[in-house]
């Protein structure tokens, strides 16, 4: 089996997952602790819950997050393993940055079931970034339908053309 080395295994300099300018995106594998798959698979429900009845969640707050998903791995290490794939604007320190002030709970709920999360959590942002690298999986490949369109633009559009097809709607009556 061929596995994709962590950003850990690679040599120093900057994260092979950055890219210059748009979109960036981040996958990140971390292990369960023992015995925790289970407290996790419920506070991950609880965010699953959250999101779907619509209402603002931590993830609307950062604003720069296009995409974000976790999901529990049953057959990664003893206990499982927490992959995290997100999507997102800007700088990898700035969006680790936005996720420790605007969603720390939240990330100490998630994360204090995996190996290795930081005595601090997410409040200790070099120990939270430290950990995020640690846990990175590089992508082999990363395609962007719209690489330089960021979420505040896209909603943007999105809310031009609802306001578009009401005027025109309101024309034709």
């Amino acid at each position: 089996m061929t596995t994709t080395p962590r950003t850990a295994d690679l040599p120093e300099g900057p994260a092979p997952s950055s890219l210059v300018e748009g979109t960036q995106a981040l996958t990140a594998l971390a292990p369960i602790k023992p015995g925790r798959r289970e407290q996790l698979q419920q506070v991950l429900a609880g965010v699953g819950k959250r999101i779907a009845a619509g209402g603002p969640t931590p993830l609307d707050d950062i604003g720069t997050v296009h995409f974000a998903r976790w999901v529990i791995l049953p057959d990664y290490g003893e206990d499982g393993g927490l992959l995290f794939a997100t999507n997102y604007d800007g700088s990898f320190d700035d969006y680790i940055r936005d996720f420790a002030e605007q969603a720390s709970d939240s990330f100490e709920a998630i994360y204090s079931n995996c190996v290795g999360w930081p005595e601090g959590g997410a409040t200790d942002l070099e120990a939270f970034m430290a950990f995020i690298r640690a846990h990175e999986l590089v992508a082999d490949v990363y395609y962007r339908a719209y690489p330089t369109a960021t979420v505040r633009e896209v909603k943007s559009g999105l809310q031009l053309r609802q306001q578009f097809r009401s005027m025109l709607e309101q024309a034709s009556l």
